[in-house]
């Protein structure tokens, strides 16, 4: 009995002394910032030059406050890309400046992007939003998947647990350590297969990573086509999107990801993605971000009737909409304050389409304002204990622009 329970501490012990050795090692203060960007850390549009510098400056200034390795922003308006702004380093050690082409981990803002694919998809008639999924999928890992349909799987009403719920412990420990690729949408099914539903279709809401992950795997079947290589074929190369790409794939502007204390960061450990791709482990830059969220506003690429049944908050079978606001792939809020900014009110209320996403040292964000068809996305490469500290620097970051486009929304 002793053997054995010495066999367990150790078994135990050992990843604990592992952790604690790498977690008090290698920390490095935040090297100062230039006050005057270089030539890769700003895009103006010509006649914007006073409020590019305002942008620039609360960039600088929110990275700073922050204590964030890099922080990069990128605005569209009217569909074109007017600012683009990049602060502090995409590699501490090497003291190598972030730019405005820095690639990102983007984390659940993966999710917008795979509801794109499923827009573009829907659009073309390949897919339908309220047809049983077992249409799309003959051999489901688990039968009882198959009543589910694409609307509750993008709208996280199909029952599916999210990480916390899921008990099957393969899975479990698989999406705790983040160290096993996948080349197969199909393969990573298996981390949640055996888990029990939370609810009946339709009941009731919880925010499910897993499901985005299997809608994209009925989009794979629908198609007969690799889901990144339809959404390398639909999104990256139509829309000139770069970056944008599986978060494990080599990208010579992927930045380095940090853990951060106080003033001081350290390289986070190597993680790999490809387990949840279109739920959350994809990558692009703040630029490539913004002109996907730009996308949704051109009627060429998405049609009304798709952007709009999209970007419906879901209903559950009791007539009631989902305790989140959540559309399909996205959130949407109206109110007379921007994101986080709840004592600094606008004149009126104002719709905003969005999404946020967290990753291993990384942070993301993306809002659309339909009403003035303006898009900001933002990223950094650490990751604050309140998402507000990351996300409400946009509030700062976008209000110089506000005041160019639409002052009378600013008290």
């Amino acid at each position: 009995m002793k053997k054995w329970l010495l066999i367990i501490v150790g078994i135990i012990g050992l990843p604990v002394l592992l952790l604690a050795g790498y977690w008090f090692h290698d920390w490095r203060v935040l090297p100062q910032v230039p006050a005057t960007p270089g030539p890769e850390q700003q895009l103006l549009k010509p006649g914007l030059e006073q409020v590019a510098a305002e942008m620039q400056q609360a960039l600088y200034q929110s990275r700073a406050q922050q204590q964030l390795p890099a922080l990069t922003a990128a605005v569209v308006w009217r569909g074109e890309l007017v600012w683009a702004g990049a602060a502090g380093f995409a590699d501490v050690a090497k003291q190598q400046p972030a730019t405005i082409h820095s690639q990102f981990r983007i984390g659940s803002s993966s999710k917008p992007v795979t509801a794109t694919a499923m827009a573009r998809a829907v659009q073309a008639g390949t897919l339908e939003l309220d047809r049983p999924i077992r249409h799309y999928m003959k051999n489901l890992p688990n039968p009882v998947w198959g009543d589910f349909t694409l609307r509750q799987l993008l709208s996280h009403t199909a029952g599916l647990p999210g990480y916390e719920q899921n008990n099957d412990w393969v899975g479990v420990w698989r999406t705790l350590i983040k160290q096993h690729r996948y080349t197969d949408v199909m393969d990573s099914l298996t981390l949640f297969d055996q888990a029990q539903l939370q609810f009946q279709p339709g009941q009731g809401f919880l925010y499910s990573s897993f499901g985005t992950n299997l809608a994209s795997a009925v989009l794979q079947s629908a198609l007969a086509e690799p889901f990144l290589a339809y959404l390398a074929r639909e999104i990256s190369q139509p829309l000139a999107l770069p970056s944008l790409m599986a978060a494990e794939v080599a990208y010579p502007q992927q930045v380095q990801f940090y853990f951060s204390h106080e003033q001081q960061v350290k390289p986070h450990w190597p993680v790999d993605l490809s387990q949840k791709w279109a739920g959350g482990g994809l990558a692009a830059s703040s630029v490539d971000l913004a002109k996907l969220g730009a996308a949704w506003l051109d009627p060429a690429f998405i049609n009304p009737d798709i952007q709009q049944q999209f970007w419906t908050p879901q209903k559950l079978k009791s007539g009631e909409v989902n305790e989140q606001n959540y559309a399909l792939g996205w959130r949407v809020t109206e109110r007379d304050f921007l994101f986080c900014e709840q004592d600094n009110k606008l004149t009126k209320a104002i719709r905003y389409i969005h999404h946020g996403g967290v990753s291993d040292g990384a942070q993301s964000w993306l809002v659309v304002y339909p009403e003035l068809q303006l898009v900001l996305a933002m990223n950094t490469n650490a990751v604050k204990k309140n998402y507000c500290d990351f996300a409400g620097q946009a509030a700062e970051i976008i209000r110089p622009f506000l005041r160019h486009i639409a002052p009378e929304l600013l008290r």
